[in-house]
Formats: structure tokens, C-alpha cells, sequence
């Protein structure tokens, strides 16, 4: 089966009107369907790689989100509304003021013009959660160099791009907050007040999937990138 029809199929209807809990039904058993193909067909890259299509779906969203926020109140006084742009979405959408502005300053940050152009389309690669800690770095006025740009836009994770952040800063994390890292080859190493200490190493070479399963469920997303 060509893996693009995979794509399709666990998409397909995504922007059609449908109820919620139907929408959701619909997707939950595409996917039983094309694993299914995948195992028939003997290829793992066609189940892979509709799971990659979702990713990139839920990565899109965030950033349409974004730009839906940022646009909608840059056009709100056309609407002749006597409520505020952040009050409205608030009760309309059930998110906290907070949310939408942090919505707003994502896509702000992005046609700011302030960005070196090549990074600022890596960027838009990020996962929203990513994408906030460097636009409330950017609103607050820091002078980030291109070369840190670069680190920003290349990062693995929302881990990388917070321990970036705070270098930026020149601040450490908060105060006895504890935060563990571990680097490709297994060593965790636990930071609390601007001190590194070593922890431990998990065997990270067995790849029995009860232990990757494991590490993933210590560890989460905190694995270094060497």
C-alpha cells in the first residue's frame, strides 16, 4: 500500500463537521485499519509514518492556533465589539486569558522580522510548547544573537530549549526547583541552584521494550542530544 494513502486515510475527514466524539471514533479506528495494512502488507513504514502525519497535524495546530490568535485580534476592532479580544476567546473557547495571549506572542515573535529567515522557518517546526518559552524570552526583550537563534530552532525538545532559555537569561532555574537530564549513553545527572551532580546511568542499550519502556517512563523527553 503506498504510505502516502496511509497518510490520507489517518487524516481523512479531519476538516470535516463532525462531532467530536464521532471524529475521534473515526481516527481511534483508522488506526487499527492501517496497522492492519502494515502488517499485511510486511511494512512497518506505512503504520510509521501515518503516526508521523499525526504529529505533524498536532504540531500544525498549534501554530494555526497561533496565527488565528494573533491575526484575530489584530483585526478585532472590525468586529464593533464593546468586549476585549481575550475576554471574548476566553468565554468562547473555555481558555484561560494566559493561553491566548501566549498564543498571540508566538506568532508575533515569528513575523517580528527580528529572526535570522532561515531559523525562523525551522521554527515553525516546533511543537507549541517549545514555541512559548522562546516568545515569552522574545517579549521580554532580550537580545538574542543569531548563532543562539540557531540553538533555539535545532532543539530537540521543550527540555533543551528551557536549559537555552534560561542561559540566555543569565538565570538559573527557579530556586530548589530539581530538574534531571540524561545524555544518550545513559548518565542522568540531576541540576538544583546552578549545580550539576551525576546520578546513575540507565542501560540504555537493551533494547527489550519492557526496559526502553522504562526509561521512557523515568525519563520522558529529558534525553540529551550529544
Amino acid at each position: 500500500m503506498d504510505t502516502n494513502i496511509a497518510n490520507n486515510e489517518i487524516i481523512l475527514g479531519l476538516d470535516q463537521t463532525l462531532p467530536m466524539e464521532r471524529a475521534q471514533e473515526d481516527i481511534l479506528e483508522r488506526v487499527d485499519k492501517i496497522l492492519q495494512e502494515a502488517i499485511d502488507a510486511g511494512d512497518p513504514d506505512i503504520a510509521a509514518n501515518a503516526m508521523k502525519s499525526l504529529i505533524g497535524v498536532s504540531r500544525i495546530s498549534g501554530l494555526a492556533m497561533a496565527k488565528f490568535c494573533y491575526t484575530f485580534q489584530f483585526q478585532w476592532d472590525n468586529f464593533n465589539r464593546n468586549d476585549s479580544f481575550v475576554d471574548y476567546m476566553e468565554e468562547y473557547l473555555g481558555r484561560g486569558k494566559t493561553t491566548i495571549k501566549r498564543y498571540v506572542r508566538v506568532w508575533e515573535m515569528l513575523v517580528s522580522g527580528d529572526i535570522p529567515r532561515e531559523y525562523c522557518e525551522k521554527l515553525k517546526l516546533q511543537s507549541i510548547k517549545s514555541l512559548v518559552p522562546m516568545a515569552n524570552l522574545f517579549a521580554s526583550g532580550f537580545d538574542v544573537t543569531t548563532s543562539q537563534w540557531g540553538k533555539l530552532a535545532n532543539a530537540p525538545d521543550v527540555t533543551t530549549v528551557n536549559k537555552l532559555v534560561r542561559e540566555i537569561k543569565g538565570t538559573p532555574p527557579r530556586k530548589n526547583s530539581l530538574q534531571l537530564e540524561m545524555d544518550t549513553d545513559g548518565s542522568i545527572y540531576a541540576w538544583k541552584d546552578g549545580k550539576k551532580q551525576f546520578v546513575g546511568s540507565l542501560n540504555v542499550d537493551d533494547k527489550s521494550p519492557i526496559v526502553q519502556a522504562a526509561i521512557a517512563r523515568i525519563m520522558g523527553d529529558k534525553i540529551l542530544e550529544k
